[in-house]
Formats: structure tokens, sequence, C-alpha cells
């Protein structure tokens, strides 16, 4: 090799030395100052949280508490706190614990032994959510206090019996004697124990990220139907203990589709409603609305609850010139926890000449899928398709449209094996629809 080729290799491979070096250096340089301003929001985090405490370690014991909670006090349960040019989410939590050590429940005729303060402080770095947390205990002074009240046990679990576990809750009272307004979350196990709760019916509302929301529901006169989770009461000196089913929210799209070009047609309007029932006495569902599709002929219906939906407005389908001809499912169909469904609406202009055929069992009413059709006009029109899974078949052909369909007469042919031949005559008037039962041979 030549004294200069080997001064290139040594050129190139310093090259590469310097720039692992370079970028070695930068993501450590990155890294610390990226470290610096966590701990420097850490740091922030913390002091903000021991200041909280410290207020409220100076307060009486019966003062321990927050606005419009459980435990009424006079400490925000939630605020916004800007600090060094950060923000921080702080949030209090009071609650009563009950002591095994002088029984539970049953065993212990005062179960509001002592309270519990959760401070917790949250920012975002970057993409992620950090937390400081401070758990401190308040006992009265002397001996215990009987602080009335019921006890009041949530759970949330699924329709299929698994348990949810840290889902939010948000518990505010009716008749506002004490006004309460409280927000907590339910633990690992998908439990949430309140010990003290002043007796009164509460509206329990509870949602998750990727959840669907659940809450209770007013009873009559107040409401137009029979809740299936009414507003819940609690009773003094009882155990109030409720269960509440959250199911992972589903996702439904509907589109509005040309039948004969497959375009999107928009400002169809669609009547769905479904999802949870959420009462009786007429059946009520917590979705029950109008959308029309867009300019994409879509609507999007994101986070839905899962359960049985309708298209109520089904057999009135339609979008100016467009009548409704098939759709890719039933008017009723079920949407299952997680899942994520598309339905299409195949429309027709109603001023052109087209066909649209069904073709079924004459016995069973099933559609026929794979029948061949042939539609012609002699020396005109000739066009021949096998019907989709719904037994269905379009004219003029997607890819046939510059021979397009006139108002006369045509002839259908349908054969398909295991059964009779069919052949008719079809007199086209605009868009005309047609259903074809084949005879089993």
């Amino acid at each position: 090799m030549s004294k200069k080729g080997a001064t290139l290799i040594e050129v190139l491979i310093s090259s590469a030395i310097v720039g692992f070096l370079v970028l070695t250096i930068y993501l450590a340089l990155n890294s610390a100052v990226v470290n610096i301003g966590e701990s420097k929001q850490r740091v922030g985090a913390i002091a903000i949280a021991n200041e909280k405490m410290e207020i409220i370690r100076n307060l009486e014991y019966e003062d321990v508490g927050v606005i419009n909670g459980v435990i009424s006090g006079p400490m925000l349960s939630y605020e916004l706190v800007t600090r060094n040019n950060f923000d921080y989410y702080v949030y209090i939590d009071v609650r009563y614990v009950d002591d095994e050590f002088d029984g539970t429940s049953g065993d212990d005729l005062i179960n509001t032994d002592y309270k519990t303060v959760q401070v917790k402080v949250q920012w975002n770095h970057f993409d992620s959510i950090k937390t400081v947390e401070f758990v401190s205990t308040f006992v009265p002074d002397g001996i215990e206090t009987d602080m009335g009240g019921g006890s009041l046990v949530l759970n949330t679990i699924t329709t299929a019996g698994d348990i949810v576990g840290e889902v939010s809750v948000n518990l505010e009272s009716i008749e506002n004697i004490p006004a309460i307004n409280y927000d907590t979350t339910t633990d690992n196990n998908g439990s949430l124990v309140l010990q003290g709760v002043p007796s009164q019916t509460y509206r329990i509302t509870l949602s998750k990220d990727g959840y669907e929301n659940s809450r209770t529901y007013p009873n009559p006169p107040d409401s137009v139907f029979i809740p299936n989770d009414p507003d819940f009461y609690v009773n003094v000196g009882d155990l109030n203990s409720k269960n509440f089913l959250i199911d992972l929210v589903a996702s439904l799209k509907i589109k509005a589709i040309d039948a004969l070009d497959e375009s999107n047609i928009s400002g169809a309007e669609v009547l769905l409603e479904g999802g949870r029932l959420i009462g009786s006495s007429p059946d009520t569902y917590n979705l029950n609305n109008a959308f029309s599709t867009d300019s994409n002929g879509e609507i999007d219906y994101g986070g839905i609850s899962p359960g049985s939906y309708e298209i109520l407005n089904f057999a009135m389908l339609g979008a100016g010139d467009y009548e409704f001809v098939a759709s890719s499912d039933e008017a009723g169909f079920q949407l299952s926890a997680g899942e994520n469904k598309e339905i299409e609406l195949f429309f027709a202009d109603k001023n052109q000449p087209a066909l649209f055929l069904t073709v079924t069992d004459s016995f069973s009413l099933e559609p026929l899928k794979g029948a061949v059709v042939g539609v012609v006009r002699e020396g005109v029109f000739d066009q021949s398709v096998s019907t989709d899974e719904d037994g269905r078949a379009f004219f003029p052909l997607q890819e046939d449209l510059f021979v397009p369909m006139e108002n006369a007469e045509y002839t259908v042919e349908i054969r398909l094996n295991g059964y009779a031949n069919y052949s008719d005559v079809v007199i086209i008037n605009d868009l005309t629809q047609k259903e074809v039962q084949l005879n089993a041979n």
C-alpha cells in the first residue's frame, strides 16, 4: 500500500474516533443537564410538600382536613403552585383510620381513631410525570373521639370481574349538609375505604385513562329513568359498600361511502344509541346522539363504553341526493371492551341509473356469497360480478363506469353451485334496488 493510501485510512480512522468522542461528550453533557434540571425540580417539589405538611401540623386536630372534603378543613385538595418558573400540581388527601389496635368494624364502636394526611406533588419533566409524596399521621389529643358518619367502601372492577386499580373517584354531596366535593383514588386493588363520611346522599363519579367513565344518577322524580346505579346514601354508623363496573373504552368509526366510486359522502346523519345501560323505564344508555359525517365521510366515536349499540335511523339514512343502499354491519351491533370497530355505510345517487342487487337463500334468507351476477342490455351493456359476503352486487361496476347504465330494460342472470339458475328482466328507473332469492337444487 502506498504511503498516500495509508495516510487517508489513518485520517478516516482518526475522524471516526474524534466523532465518537464528541458524540459521547455531548450525550454525557446532555444527560448531566437533564439530571440537573430534574434534581432542581425535585428539590422544589420536596420544599412545597414540606411547607404544606408543616402548615397542616400547625392546625388543631379537628381542623385537619380539606375544603369540601369528607374530612373538612381549610386546606385546598388541589392547587397549582409555580416555583422557580416550574409548575407543580399539589394534591392533599385526608382520611380517617380505624386502627386494628382497638379492634375494627363491629369490634370497635369508634372507627375514626386518627387521621392520615397525604401530600403529593407532581410535575412534568420532558415526557414523564415525576412525583414526591409525603404521608403523616395525626392523632387527637387525649382519648379518641367519635366523629360520626359512616364507613364507605368502594370497589372498582370490570364486567369480567377483573380488578381495576388507581381509579379516580369524586364524591359530591347532594343535600350539602355539609357540602362535600372530594377527589381521591382507589388503591392498587381497586378499593377505597373512607371512615367518618357524613350521613347523606352522594353522587359518585369514577374515571381512569383508557377506561369508560362511570357514575351514579338521581332517582325519580329528579331523573326521567330509574337508574341502575342510583346516587348513594351513607348511613351513620354502618358499613356502606358498593361495587362499580368500569371497562376499557372501545372506539367506533362510521364511514359513508359512494357504492359506485367509493368516494366519501359528507352530511349523512347517524342517530346512534348504546353503550352502558344506565337505567330502565325506559331503557336508557349513556350514549344517545346524532352526528353527521364530516368532509372525509366519517364519524369518529373515540373512547365510548362497550356494549350493545343500534343505529336508530338505519332505515331512513340518507344524505342529500344520496340514498342508503347497504351496510357492512347490521343496525344493531356489539362493541367489546378495548375493541376498535369500523362500519361502512354505502349510499348511491338516487337520480342516477344503477342496480343494487341482494342475493339470498329462499329458505334461510341468508345472503349468498360468490353468486355470479350478469347484467346485460344487448349491444349496449354487459357486466358481471360475484356477490360479496353480504350477497350484494352493484351495477355499473366501478372499473366500467365509462359504460353507464340507462333507464331501460336489462336482463339479470344469476348462477351459483347448488342453486337453480335465475334469469329475469329488470326495469332500471334511476336508482333501483332488488332482492333475488335463489332456490337450492
